[in-house]
């Protein structure tokens, strides 16, 4: 009965999330490899340090977070990098306005040493496929007038490049509305001014994005802003006020901000082998739509490649329907989270088997009425007490 209970607890929390569109997600490119700048060629302590440098940038990229000296194997690493390092090579760029030459260290690091890394470290990974963010930036003149930051006008144009440029830092993709017709009617610039999220959240439907990012900024004489910013992820909501500071500092902290928000959410460790004290769980997986060898062979190939799977196993095969076992360190949500990143899962919600408080699963005609699966799938026990999950391949 108590078993019972808890299970159904887990399954109407995790239902919140079935309302939910699919998140749309890129993937992130160029994660193990980082630029340096640099004064000389044949100093090695100062190509180690950058190396350092490198490597710090990267885990950066891969974690979410910044605060990599809190972590004591992190902060051994990044003191010995070296290790890690699998190329690099100088290059002089001239700089096309000024005509200046600056040498740069390129690094690329051994993927698969980082990810070893990280897993001792306790520190979980978030994957390549990341969720886009959509961002709604307004900037005000001297006269009080407020506009949308429009690359296709030119209007806002240095900010776009620095924001761009602070998302690359971190990995995170963003997309920018299209300002048309329907976005002007839907949204005006005063109403993101005053962080209006009603307004933001109705505008950005259309988009069927979960990571909504507002900005604000005021430009002083001085060259400095100031700013206030408001990030939505579902029902999460962070905001950040920044008085007087460069718009370059508005634009890290603002998508450190973000960053960090996300990985939380999708970021997965990569076995149970770690310090964490997080026992590896074992899930039933049944995938159906699987046709002929090709299928079967690109199911194989993406679930081997899920980040948070530590082990995968064929159970059993039914017609066009595959049923395997996996593991995962303890992270269904997070492993949830990325399946629902990729939209050749489609979930598949079968609600005469939710439990009720006794135990038994509903009969089909009282089948709990739930919402079109669009977004998270809700998991539900099987006899074993295994979660299982349920999913539709779209080859």
């Amino acid at each position: 009965m108590i078993k019972s209970l808890h299970l159904l607890l887990v399954l109407l929390c995790l239902s919140v999330c079935v309302h939910q569109a699919p998140v749309l997600a890129a993937e992130v490119t160029g994660l193990y490899q980082n630029t340096v700048p640099v004064t000389s060629r044949d100093d090695e302590r100062a190509r180690v340090r950058a190396f350092s440098t490198a490597l710090r940038a990267v885990l950066i990229k891969l974690t979410g977070h910044e605060d990599l000296n809190t972590n004591s194997t992190l902060a051994a690493a990044l003191s010995a990098p070296a290790q890690y390092v699998e190329t690099w090579s100088y290059r002089t760029v001239n700089n096309p306005e000024t005509g200046a030459a600056t040498l740069e260290l390129d690094v690329s690091f051994y993927q698969a040493e980082v990810q070893k890394l990280l897993n001792n470290a306790g520190t979980p990974l978030w994957p390549t496929n990341r969720p886009e963010t959509l961002v709604w930036l307004v900037l005000q003149e001297d006269s009080g007038l407020k506009f949308f930051a429009d690359p296709s006008t030119g209007d806002g144009q240095e900010f776009l490049a620095s924001l761009q440029v602070a998302a690359d830092k971190r990995g995170l993709p963003l997309s920018l509305p299209l300002l048309d017709f329907d976005d002007q009617r839907a949204l005006r610039p005063e109403q993101i001014w005053d962080l209006e999220l009603e307004a933001m959240r109705l505008a950005s439907a259309r988009y069927r994005m979960d990571s909504i990012l507002a900005i604000r900024v005021l430009p002083a004489p001085n060259g400095q802003v100031s700013a206030k910013l408001t990030h939505v992820f579902r029902e999460q909501i962070q905001e950040l006020e920044l008085p007087a500071v460069t718009a370059d500092e508005v634009f890290n902290r603002s998508t450190a901000l973000v960053a960090r928000h996300l990985a939380d959410n999708f970021a997965v460790l990569l076995s149970s082998q770690t310090g964490s004290s997080a026992p590896a769980q074992e899930l039933r997986l049944t995938i159906e739509g699987v046709v002929g060898v090709s299928d079967y062979a690109a199911l194989l190939a993406y679930l081997n490649k899920v980040p948070g799977v530590s082990a995968l196993q064929m159970r059993e095969v039914e017609g066009d329907k595959l049923q395997f076992s996996l593991q995962t360190a303890g992270q269904v949500r997070q492993l949830i989270e990325n399946l629902a990143l990729d939209r050749r899962l489609q979930p598949v919600i079968d609600a005469s088997q939710m439990p009720t408080p006794d135990g038994l699963a509903l009969a089909p005609s009282d089948a709990l009425q739930l919402p079109a699966p669009t977004g998270l799938v809700v998991p539900s026990p099987d006899y074993d007490g295994n979660v299982q999950l349920h999913y539709r391949w779209q080859p």
